[in-house]
């Protein structure tokens, strides 16, 4: 059989995320096999060949037996994240390291990068960064590429260099982006019998809800472009925006004078034409960047003393919120509010609704004859419900796909926020598989029905959260929701962690400038590595099944918890493994059954090839009986990606 190799720098990857590589290879995961091997390709003139080029190796752990030592230059730099690089070899290899030895693995402060460096010389290894946060990333990379696998020996290349430097290889994930005009766009079968017909963009959809006014780089729709450049670059490709309309006395946005009005705050000028106009240029720019842009729209009704409740007093009947409530039995007033949302979607460009309250107020026939007029005029949109619905004619999702109803219902979900995947008790494959936790309280209530709708939401945060919950842990936005079977969404600011005061966040500003701390930045580029792996695989998390419980997911089995199910998302012979670390207690290192029978990329003659997604660095082939199980290095409040590829192998001849 041929030898299994290390291939990070001969083979391409589908996806390779910006780290310098200089020179690295890490250790075969499958024992008992020769060193990898390079030759020099032959040719017809040669009359011998050139010999074997073997690449030498640093041994920093001989089995299990340390020979390196640990130096740090600046005392107190960097402790903290010295003490996770020896407690994590501690771990991995059994030993403790020794006070001096033939290596040392030395850390130090480097003012030259704004990064982080690991280089090899004679002496060892120099782990080299910036800042202390830098350190501990060029900590974790060390580990998740040298330290995989069963093997009791640690060997790095003698001409080892890897950097990172912020400036040059920060994540743009701009590119991955496109908008599908309404004349050019697929219609998809929401429901199934062919009741909704969603325009294609739907299944690519990660939602941010943006309120321009309290955005430190927002304000008025002219300050707000930066905005669309920065989600652009996350990987966002569609803005919630809260309600755009002139608020009107007492008004906070949710409560205003009506969807006829845009907002003087929001376009800074009194002139309504004038004022949509800078709203479809806004909407024009987010296009050319790839992102849709939602309308949040209000039914309930009005502020007192408005215009409407003037001109129309049998408009409205009762009180809602302390305010004018609308009579839906009016006939005017449903023509009315009707052609006021259509017309503007096709003043400015808009690509859809997020539907206050509903389907509490209007049921389904007032949004679903929008949707309907629309279509007619050849403009394709996506309507969201607040509340959970039916579906119908009408909404594509819930802005709530995820909410345990029988544990806590909106409003204490609100004042005390949970992650459901990761502190709220529902596992992730009950909730798919089983509808566990999905849809409306009324589907939840029947196990029959529950779950079995195409799209649903992992709603992580909204304006109306009373507190922040994402607080710079990995697994509350990616494992829950950027890399599951769920269309994530959340409140501006969450992909950066951003600073916050408890109250209801819609009344918070967001600094944006916080992203340029350090921690927030490390942060960031972590949310937009994700988001990368998400949109360069759309063939494994883009796909969306007719029936939800028949998503590509399944459990991956773990030699021991770490607090959470790991689950893998598979499709066309490739599967990528989440493997959660939600124990603080426990190693740092997850050993996995592979499941590749379940992942459909089972084969005798198959070889795989085995890619670490946050570096992007593959880390071996194997046949599937070397593939079976899977140890990697997963820092506390993180997960592993791990790709995992059915790939072409020629025997060589015996």
């Amino acid at each position: 059989m041929k030898t299994v190799m290390i291939v990070a720098l001969i083979l391409s990857v589908l996806f390779v995320l910006p780290v310098t590589l200089v020179s690295c290879a890490g250790n075969t995961a499958v024992t008992d096999t020769e060193s990898a091997k390079e030759t020099e390709p032959e040719t017809e003139t040669e009359t011998e060949t050139e010999p074997v080029q073997t690449e030498k190796k640093m041994v920093l752990i001989n089995d299990s037996a340390p020979e390196f030592y640990i130096v740090q230059t600046e005392s107190g730099f960097c402790t903290g994240k010295v003490n996770r690089f020896v407690d994590a070899i501690s771990a991995r290899y059994g030993c403790r390291v020794p006070d001096a030895a033939k290596y040392a693995v030395t850390f130090s402060k480097d003012e030259s990068i704004n990064g982080w460096k690991i280089e090899a010389n004679e002496d060892g290894i120099r782990i080299s960064a910036k800042t202390s946060g830098y350190i501990g990333c060029a900590v974790d990379e060390f580990l998740r590429r040298f330290t995989y696998g069963g093997d009791m020996t640690l060997a790095v290349p003698e001409d080892l260099s890897v950097s990172y430097d912020y400036d040059k290889d920060k994540i743009d994930n701009s590119s991955l982006l496109s908008y599908i005009p309404s004349d050019k766009v697929k219609l998809l079968d929401t429901t199934g019998d062919g009741k909704i017909m969603s325009p294609e963009w739907i299944e690519s959809l990660v939602i941010v809800e943006l309120r321009i006014v309290t955005a430190s780089i927002g304000g008025q729709l002219k300050d707000s472009y930066d905005l669309l450049d920065f989600y652009a670059e996350t990987g966002v490709n569609c803005l919630w925006l809260t309600p755009i309309y002139e608020y009107g006395p007492g008004g906070n946005g949710y409560g205003n004078v009506g969807a006829h009005k845009i907002g003087e705050n929001l376009t800074g000028t009194s002139d309504q034409d004038e004022g949509w106009e800078e709203m479809r240029k806004f909407v024009e720019y987010a296009h050319n960047k790839g992102i849709y842009i939602l309308f949040d729209v209000i039914t309930w009704g009005v502020m007192k003393g408005t215009e409407l409740t003037k001109e129309h007093p049998d408009w409205f009947s009762g009180e809602a919120w302390g305010n004018a409530a609308f009579n839906w039995k009016n006939e005017e007033l449903k023509e009315w509010f009707i052609s006021t949302c259509v017309e503007n979607i096709e003043k400015t460009g808009a690509d859809g609704f997020r539907c206050d309250c509903e389907p509490n107020y209007t049921g389904y026939a007032v949004y679903g004859e929008i949707r309907q007029r629309l279509a007619d005029k050849g403009k394709y949109i996506i309507i969201i419900s607040e509340d959970g619905s039916k579906r119908n004619k009408t909404y594509d999702f819930e802005q709530d796909g995820v909410l345990w109803y029988s544990k806590r219902d909106r409003g204490g979900v609100y004042a005390n926020p949970t992650i459901w995947f990761v502190d709220g008790g529902l596992d992730i494959i009950d909730a798919v598989k089983n509808g566990t936790g999905l849809g409306s309280a009324e589907l939840q209530s029947n196990s029959k029905r529950a779950g079995k709708a195409k799209y649903y939401t992992n709603c992580i945060t909204n304006h109306d959260y009373q507190k922040r919950i994402v607080l710079g842990n990995r697994l509350n936005i990616g494992y829950a929701a950027i890399t599951a079977p769920f269309i994530p969404l959340w409140y501006m600011g969450d992909e950066f962690n951003c600073g916050w005061t408890p109250a209801v966040q819609y009344d918070i500003t967001v600094n944006y400038a916080d992203v340029d701390k350090p921690e927030n930045r490390l942060f960031y580029e972590d949310v937009k590595r994700m988001i990368a792996v998400r949109r360069t695989y759309p063939e494994i998390f883009e796909y969306w099944a007719d029936d939800h419980r028949n998503a590509n997911i399944c459990e991956v089995k773990l030699k021991e918890s770490k607090g959470l199910t790991a689950y893998a998302r598979y499709a066309k012979n490739k599967a990528v493994l989440i493997l959660p670390n939600n124990d603080e207690r426990k190693s740092p290192y997850i050993t996995a059954e592979v499941p590749i029978e379940d992942c459909g990329i089972y084969g005798r003659d198959i070889y795989y090839r085995v890619t670490d997604l946050w570096s992007g660095e593959v880390l071996y082939e194997a046949d599937a009986e070397h593939i079976k199980e899977l140890t990697v290095y997963v820092p506390y409040q993180n997960f592993g990606m791990i790709l995992i590829e059915g790939i072409e192998y020629e025997k060589p001849e015996s």
